[in-house]
């Protein structure tokens, strides 16, 4: 039965360090989703800035050359903002997968807990009847005498 109780403890010790390690690696992840969101709302205010200043720049009657740039300009930076939606979507998906593991992970500790309390209460049953048994012979043994 020894065996057994240290293979549980084993195994929960085990499970434990995982899910300490999941949930430190899902603080970071998700703090790294906190900054690229926070970039992304950057890369959209300027954006809409820069094309606010095309418009304004235009009417006012902007040389074509500066017009031409400032498109291109805004042009490059959509493009970017689109890769940072992709990096947004690929970083929220990584924190969903990080997320589920350490749900299992606390679930496989919790229950290898549980189960550890159970054996440790079974053995604490067996050890007390053992004793109890142990007293009732010696009191008919001495009821005898």
């Amino acid at each position: 039965m020894i065996g057994r109780q240290d293979t549980i403890f084993f195994l929960r010790t085990d499970a434990d360090k995982r899910q300490k390690d999941l949930a430190i690696s899902l603080g970071r992840q998700r703090g790294l989703l906190q900054d690229i969101q926070q970039k992304l709302q950057m890369l959209e205010n300027y954006l809409l800035q820069y094309r606010q200043q095309a418009v304004a720049a235009e009417k006012s009657g902007i040389l074509s050359v500066q017009a031409l740039d400032m498109r291109h300009f805004i042009h490059q930076l959509e493009q970017v903002l689109q890769i940072q939606k992709v990096n947004l979507e690929h970083q929220r998906h990584h924190v969903a997968q990080l997320q589920s593991q350490w749900v299992t992970a606390r679930g496989q500790e919790k229950g290898l807990a549980a189960l550890a309390r159970r054996l440790e209460s079974e053995q604490r049953d067996r050890e007390l009847r053992k004793i109890q048994k142990e007293l009732d012979e010696w009191a008919n043994r001495s009821a005898r005498f």
